[in-house]
């Protein structure tokens, strides 16, 4: 400790002076924080108390003393641990709240492969058994599926930062959305919705009633609208843009495939076609 008295002007510390401790540390006694003992000086000046933050490390070759540094304390606000507690505190809640949003999001993804077990009649409808027209487009989906479910949980180590909050209930909405045209679908088609692209021996009717009157691939509507509600609850947006882009490749094969076989093996289907869209009703 370093005392200034202003009527003397001179400086402090036990027995060493600020001329023994060296021009260096008697430039830091004037950034140094200031306190007054309340006492005063001859001229009325209140005297000071300058904490250097010097110690003696020993004397040196003439016999002076070393000034050896000290770690610099600082005392921290207890409104500032009480704020950084709160900012934390948020932070988890935050943490918290998106793990509870991308569960619900796999939890709607499971109620999308219950459906497909629980409304998919047995017999033909249910086999894996492709044909030549399917063009491995069934696999396709299945990898893309696989790729997509796994996605998020890579999501930390992705660039870019999160999408608001709000954008995780409106995947769910559009999750629900995606589950409910898909089971409208598969309860429309009925023994007709199959796993697999491929020719059945006997004839099949051309289905155009409930959702087949607006778009002629709604269950595939269904199936994006799932998926891509599914990876907003996640809330990054690298997630998003994958997963579109693995299931639209995916379905857009899928697609292309099932025109071309039921254009050859339909009766009725190309005139069907002409009259309703393909994907997104009044638009494509």
């Amino acid at each position: 400790m370093v005392r200034f008295d202003s009527d003397e002007g001179i400086a402090r510390e036990d027995d060493f002076t600020t001329e023994q401790l060296g021009p260096k540390n008697s430039e830091r006694a004037r950034f140094c924080t200031v306190e007054s003992d309340g006492s005063q000086t001859s001229n009325g000046h209140a005297a000071r108390s300058y904490d250097l933050g010097v110690r003696s490390a020993g004397i040196d070759a003439r016999g002076r003393p070393v000034a050896d540094p000290l770690p610099v304390r600082v005392e921290a606000n207890p409104g500032d641990d009480m704020l950084t507690g709160m900012a934390g505190s948020r932070d988890r809640s935050r943490v918290r709240a998106h793990v509870r949003w991308l569960l619900a999001g796999y939890a709607g993804l499971a109620g999308f492969f219950a459906l497909e077990g629980l409304l998919r009649q047995p017999g033909s409808a249910s086999s894996l058994e492709a044909g030549e027209g399917d063009r491995g487009t069934t696999r396709m989906i299945a990898v893309a599926y696989g790729l997509a479910a796994d996605l998020p949980l890579l999501a930390r180590w992705l660039p870019g930062r999160p999408l608001p909050p709000t954008v995780a209930p409106v995947g769910l909405v559009v999750e629900a959305a995606g589950f409910g045209v898909r089971a409208w679908s598969m309860r429309t088609l009925g023994s007709s919705y199959s796993r697999t692209l491929r020719t059945e021996d006997e004839e099949q009717a051309l289905i155009n009633i409930g959702p087949y009157r607006l778009v002629r691939h709604p269950g595939h509507l269904g199936s994006l609208l799932t998926w891509a509600g599914f990876a907003l609850t996640s809330r990054r947006v690298p997630v998003v843009g994958v997963i579109l882009g693995l299931l639209g490749v995916a379905y857009g094969r899928r697609i292309t495939a099932e025109e071309q076989l039921l254009r050859r093996d339909l009766p009725g289907y190309a005139t069907y076609s002409r009259q309703t869209k393909k994907l997104i009703p009044f638009i494509w």
